[in-house]
C-alpha cells in the first residue's frame, strides 16, 4: 500500500524553509560586513593614487573565507533538511531505527562542494571583477582616488563599519547603482537619468526610492546635478535596498535549493541503505500559491502532475530536467525564487532491488 501524502509533508518543508531563509539571509549580510570591514584603505587609497588596479583589488581582501559564515549556516540547512526527511519518513513507517542522514556519504560531500564551496568561490571572483570594473570607470571618468574608493567600499560610519559601495552586489545590482550614482554628480547626468515622455511627463529611468526620484527630478528641472548632501543619502538608500533585493534573493534561492536538496539526498540514502527499489517511488510537484512572487507559468502547469522513480526527471518544455524544485541543474530560469514543492510517495510492495 502506497504512503498517503500528509498536509506535515508539504507543511513540514515549508515550514523548515520559512525558518531557515531568514538565517542564511543574516549570514549573507554578514559576509557583506565582513568584506568591507577587512578592507586596507590607505593602501587602496594609495593603489588608486598610482593607477595600480591590481594593488587596489588586494587592498580589498576580497577572499571566500569572508563567507566563512554563510557556508556553515548553508551546510547545516542541508543537513537539517536531511535529519527532517529521515524523522518523516520513519514517522511514516518505512525506515528502521538507526537509520540517519549521512553528511559523509559521496553525495552528500559533492553537493556541499558544488553548492556551498564552489558557490563562495564564485561570489569571491564576482566581487573582484565588479571592483575591477568601478575602478576602471572612475579611471575612465577622471575620478579621484578618494571618489573611487567610496563607490567600492562606502563611506565610514564609526571604526572599521562602512555605508554604500558595490562590495556584496552582483554584477547588475552594481551597475546599476553606479548608473544612478554617477548620473547624479552631474547636470548631463540627471538629465540621462530621466525619461521624457510624449505627454509631457517625466519618470527617472531606473527603480528607486521616492525620495532619490524627487531629487533627480527636482535637479532635472533645474538643470543641475544632484546637491551633494542629498546624492549622499540617496547613494546610500538606493544601495541598501538593492544589497536587500540580492540578500533576499540569495536567501530565498540557496534556502530552497539546500531543503530540496536535502530532502531528496535522504531518500536516496533510504532507497540504498534498505535496497529499496528507485521505481516505487512516485514525486509530485506541487505549486504553492503565495509561496513566492515569481510565478512560472510551466511550473504552475507541472503542479500535481507526478513521475514514477526517484530518479525520474521532471521534464519542461524549455528541456530542463529537474529531480525536484529548486534543482540547480535547472539554472537560473528555473530556481530563483522558486515557490514549488514536491510529495514523495513510497510503495513498499514494489519489492527489493
Amino acid at each position: 500500500m502506497a504512503t498517503r501524502p500528509t498536509m506535515s509533508q508539504a507543511r513540514l518543508f515549508a515550514l523548515l524553509i520559512a525558518e531557515l531563509t531568514p538565517e542564511v539571509h543574516r549570514a549573507f549580510m554578514a559576509s557583506v560586513t565582513d568584506l568591507q570591514s577587512n578592507v586596507d584603505w590607505r593602501a587602496l587609497l594609495d593603489a588608486l593614487e598610482r593607477m595600480d588596479t591590481p594593488a587596489a583589488i588586494t587592498a580589498l581582501h576580497i577572499d571566500p573565507a569572508a563567507w566563512a559564515t554563510y557556508s556553515a549556516v548553508m551546510t547545516e540547512v542541508y543537513a537539517k533538511a536531511g535529519a527532517s526527511t529521515i524523522a518523516q519518513i520513519q514517522a511514516q513507517g518505512i525506515a528502521g531505527i538507526g537509520v540517519r542522514f549521512r553528511m559523509t556519504d559521496p553525495s552528500a560531500q559533492e553537493w556541499i562542494r558544488e553548492n556551498v564551496a564552489s558557490r563562495v568561490v564564485g561570489f569571491s571572483n564576482e566581487q573582484t571583477q565588479i571592483a575591477r570594473t568601478v575602478i576602471e570607470a572612475g579611471y575612465a571618468q577622471g575620478q579621484g582616488p578618494r571618489n573611487i574608493a567610496v563607490d567600492l567600499v562606502g563611506r565610514a560610519t564609526g571604526g572599521t563599519a562602512r555605508d554604500g559601495g558595490v562590495l556584496g552586489l552582483d554584477a547588475p545590482r552594481a551597475s546599476r547603482l553606479q548608473a544612478v550614482t554617477q548620473g547624479m554628480r552631474t547636470a548631463d547626468g540627471v538629465r540621462d537619468l530621466v525619461i521624457e515622455h510624449a505627454d509631457g511627463t517625466v519618470s527617472v529611468r531606473y527603480k528607486v526610492n521616492t525620495a532619490t526620484a524627487q531629487r533627480i527630478l527636482k535637479a532635472h528641472k533645474a538643470g543641475t546635478a544632484v546637491p551633494d548632501a542629498e546624492r549622499a543619502i540617496s547613494e546610500r538608500q538606493y544601495r541598501n535596498a538593492l544589497l536587500k533585493d540580492r540578500a533576499d534573493t540569495v536567501a530565498a534561492t540557496e534556502t530552497g535549493n539546500a531543503v530540496m536538496s536535502g530532502r531528496m539526498e535522504q531518500w536516496k540514502q533510504l532507497v540504498e541503505l534498505q535496497g529499496l527499489d528507485p521505481m516505487a517511488v512516485k514525486k509530485t510537484w506541487q505549486h504553492r500559491r503565495g509561496a513566492s512572487i515569481y510565478h512560472r507559468p510551466d511550473h504552475l502547469a507541472k503542479s500535481g502532475k507526478s513521475v514514477q522513480g526517484l530518479f525520474t526527471p521532471f521534464v519542461f518544455p524549455d528541456g530542463a530536467q529537474l529531480q525536484y524544485p529548486h534543482d540547480p541543474k535547472g539554472g537560473a530560469r528555473h530556481v530563483i525564487r522558486c515557490g514549488c514543492d514536491c510529495i514523495y510517495e513510497l510503495d513498499p510492495t514494489r519489492g527489493l532491488t
